[in-house]
């Protein structure tokens, strides 16, 4: 299998090689903005856009050319990054309206904002150095190894610091798939009151995991210094000050988070083999949630810790199950096979069938362990009648409910047939 990664480490460049980084990430943003430009005003006059080969053409003439001669000091391939960037966005502008999406029109860079450049080719490191072309050997702080080949580099700006990634790619032994064992699968159901309720093994024990809300913690500082910032006078040195000041503090919270959940990630990759997940519409609770409720869904950060339990867990040979968007899982007894409706605000699941009562996000949590396990072991046919995988099995059966099991070697059980009989 072929594993790609990105290294990120902090530059500790001089200030001549800072005034360097600059002057690239201007001219990176010069050449996009003036290819958004070019192309808005084509668009215009003729009804068709310039592409980006047409563009690249003319990039070198104007290097040539007595009009922008400053253009030569720039490594030619960060500014063809930059063309490159501005046809990838229109791109992706052109299929989101074939899907009927909201399409968001490319925009043009500010200056000051997410500033960064991009090297295709020619970077090398030596120890603790990085050797950028044109900008030369800069060293950077080496917290651990590059691993494989580097295929492309970025250097991007947050606040007063600079950073380098490196994507790097290399190739490793496909890992065997660990045995299927119940004791060593989870279901895990996220949540904002506790960041994610577990029930493990076969006794489905409970446990919870808090919510740090990182960004609830440092909303007062972060309003203050905003209100700060929108005080100072426009183009001020006291502007960049306190706009540095700002974005240091959204840093913090980004690399606190960021932390968090690739600790927490690690953690259940070696504890367990089986992750029984729900697939979360993020981007549509964000937009019909309250305001309160979308901000407080961004500061938990599932969308980050899902994504990094599932690649490591490729990576590691463990088993990735996820329930569908609109399965039921809070709705079904993980008692019996009843399911019964209910409001947001209901906390504890009281089952009308057999009465059960249990919290509403571990009983979320059981159940979807109950899917995991029953994709795994041949959608339910090696289930004994009356355990809850096999009334859990039932449902899935006459509901139609997609459950999708993301193992390569359990392709064949992508999905559970909606006319399956019961068992």
């Amino acid at each position: 299998m072929i594993v790609k990664r990105a290294f990120k480490f902090k530059l500790k460049p001089t200030e001549l090689q800072k005034m360097g980084c600059l002057r690239f990430a201007g001219a990176r943003r010069f050449v996009y903005n003036r290819g958004l430009d070019q192309r808005k005003k084509a668009f215009e006059t003729t009804g068709k856009s310039q592409s980006y080969f047409d563009q690249n053409k003319e990039l070198t003439l104007l290097k040539e050319g007595a009009e922008m001669p400053w253009l030569k000091e720039i490594h030619s391939q960060v500014l063809q990054q930059g063309l490159k960037d501005l046809d990838r966005a229109f791109q992706n502008f052109f299929r989101r309206v074939k899907k009927g999406e909201n399409p968001g029109y490319p925009r043009f860079k500010k200056k000051g904002v997410a500033e960064s450049f991009r090297f295709p080719q020619g970077v090398k490191t030596e120890g603790s150095k990085v050797f950028l072309p044109k900008i030369g050997w800069v060293k950077f702080r080496k917290s651990r190894e590059i691993q494989g080949t580097i295929q492309e580099t970025t250097v991007v700006q947050e606040g007063k610091d600079w950073f380098v990634s490196f994507s790097c790619e290399w190739e490793k032994a496909t890992p065997k798939m660990a045995p299927l064992d119940e004791d060593r699968a989870v279901g895990i159901d996220v949540g904002l009151t506790h960041f994610a309720t577990l029930a493990a093994k076969r006794e489905n024990i409970h446990t919870r995991v808090e919510n740090p809300r990182y960004l609830k913690e440092k909303l007062d500082r972060l309003r203050y210094l905003a209100r700060q910032l929108s005080k100072k006078s426009k183009k001020s040195k006291n502007r960049l000050k306190a706009r540095i000041k700002l974005s240091k503090l959204h840093t913090r919270i980004k690399n606190l988070r960021n932390n968090f959940v690739q600790q927490l990630s690690t953690e259940m990759i070696k504890t367990h083999d089986i992750f029984c997940i729900e697939s979360l519409d993020i981007s549509n609770l964000l937009k019909k949630g309250t305001r309160g409720l979308s901000r407080a869904i961004s500061d938990a950060g599932w969308r980050s810790f899902l994504h990094c339990l599932k690649y490591k867990a490729e990576e590691c040979g463990k088993h990735i199950v996820e329930a569908g968007k609109y399965f039921p899982s809070s709705q079904i007894c993980s008692s019996c096979d009843s399911q019964q409706k209910m409001s947001l605000s209901d906390r504890e699941y009281h089952c009308l069938s057999c009465g059960l009562r249990i919290g509403r996000d571990y009983n979320s949590a059981i159940v979807l362990k109950a899917v995991g396990i029953t994709v795994l072991k041949a959608c339910g046919a090696a289930l004994t009648r009356g355990s809850v995988e096999a009334g859990i099995s039932c449902l899935l059966g006459e509901r139609g409910s997609n459950v999708t099991c993301t193992d390569k070697d359990h392709s064949h059980l992508s999905s559970i047939d909606a006319n399956r009989r019961r068992i």
